[in-house]
């Protein structure tokens, strides 16, 4: 690598059960979602904080993107814009930070919610009305998610930061014919892999027809609205820089990520697994979006998941087609956890639960998996310095 060339590196904050990621190229800094609630004020100030220290303030964030609006993702940027925004307008001092763009596929202009392409456009009747008596949490989480794209979405406007400007202000998507190649900065960019025309226009359809049979936001009826409608949406991207690859996978279904690779001609049906430097897993390892076809697809020599035992991720049955997949392979390979390498660190028997698959990996099939575990107040760092 030359003297000149920026350095490559992708940082894991520990997020509770939610992602919060910085991927690093020479100073500039893109920022990947920001957790659930407590984790701005736990792990990401803090860490804005020392890098405004060590850079000088504003700290400059060349992007932030928000990969879909499920609260483990939003409610840290949220608190992150709502702060930033209350101290300009009481003046309290200078800004903490900059952005230069916000990455963020808006609720309402992904479905066209109210009749209208308004990335706001959300009618917060409707919205309070769930939040109220929805049943069911499915739809009280669409709900809150909503609010919360919302508040961003206004907070961003009064900040003055451009959302979606790299991409004509349009929604963050692939193209009708191929992935697109967006350059976010000389030297890197961002293949985005889904979601996909096809798929948000199925999204935006199934929106308008329940709102023309719900008018008055029946909250019942609005009760069927599925968590598809966050997951569906998430942005995948893959990152490029220095000859090396990260995929960022948000809570997409792996289905979704490989058919994505496909369209942007990195995969063939029946052709030669794609490798990539940093395969952040989806979902947080659940079973759930992830299956076997992937991994075979899909290789890397370092695998995050960021969760912290909570609905069971990262779960076994992930782990194992992970290790399967590896099985007796000579290419080393790491595993990156930000939970767990304790006792009582993540949720109650975490750590218990995966020292005991580990041990079974070496006892039963002779696999000693390279697993590192993020510790309290410290993030996970993999640097990815240009190929000799």
């Amino acid at each position: 690598m030359s003297p000149d060339e920026p350095q490559l590196s992708f940082e894991v904050l520990r997020a509770q059960h939610g992602d919060c990621l910085l991927l690093h190229y020479g100073q500039e800094i893109v920022l990947i979602d920001g957790g659930p609630s407590s984790v701005y004020e736990s792990a990401l100030l803090p860490r804005i904080e020392e890098l405004a220290e060590q850079r000088g303030e504003p700290l400059w964030l060349r992007m932030i993107m928000v990969s879909h609006i499920d609260d483990d993702h939003i409610v840290g940027l949220a608190e992150m814009f709502a702060e930033a925004r209350d101290r300009e307008v009481e003046r309290r001092g200078p800004k903490l930070w900059q952005a230069g763009e916000l990455w963020f596929n808006a609720f309402g202009a992904l479905t066209r919610a109210g009749g209208t392409a308004s990335p706001s456009g959300v009618k917060a009747v409707a919205v309070d009305a769930l939040v109220a008596t929805a049943p069911g949490s499915e739809s009280k989480a669409v709900a809150v998610g909503v609010k919360n794209g919302n508040a961003l979405y206004e907070d961003a406007g009064g900040l003055g930061i451009p959302i979606n400007q790299s991409v004509g202000g349009d929604l963050v998507a692939t193209g009708t014919d191929g992935a697109a190649d967006v350059e976010v900065l000389p030297g890197l960019t961002f293949t985005v892999l889904a979601p996909s025309s096809e798929a948000l226009k199925k999204l935006q359809d199934k929106w308008e027809k329940w709102e023309r049979d719900h008018p008055r936001a029946d909250a019942k009826a609005a009760a069927n609205l599925d968590r598809s409608v966050f997951n569906l949406s998430s942005i995948v991207v893959l990152a490029k820089a220095n000859g090396r690859t990260l995929l960022l996978t948000g809570d997409a279904n792996s289905d979704d990520v490989l058919d994505g690779l496909k369209l942007a001609g990195l995969l063939a049906d029946g052709g030669p697994p794609l490798t990539v430097d940093v395969i952040k897993l989806p979902h947080h390892g659940s079973v759930r979006n992830i299956n076997a076809e992937f991994f075979a697809h899909v290789r890397a020599p370092h695998y995050v998941a960021s969760a912290n035992g909570r609905d069971g991720n990262p779960d076994d049955a992930a782990l194992t087609l992970l290790c399967d997949a590896r099985l007796g392979d000579t290419e080393p390979w790491t595993l990156w956890l930000t939970y767990g390498g304790v006792p009582g660190d993540g949720k109650p028997g975490l750590h218990e639960r995966l020292a005991a698959f580990f041990a079974a990996r070496k006892q039963d099939h002779g696999q000693d998996v390279d697993v590192r575990f993020a510790t309290e107040g410290q993030a996970h760092t993999i640097s990815l310095p240009a190929p000799d």
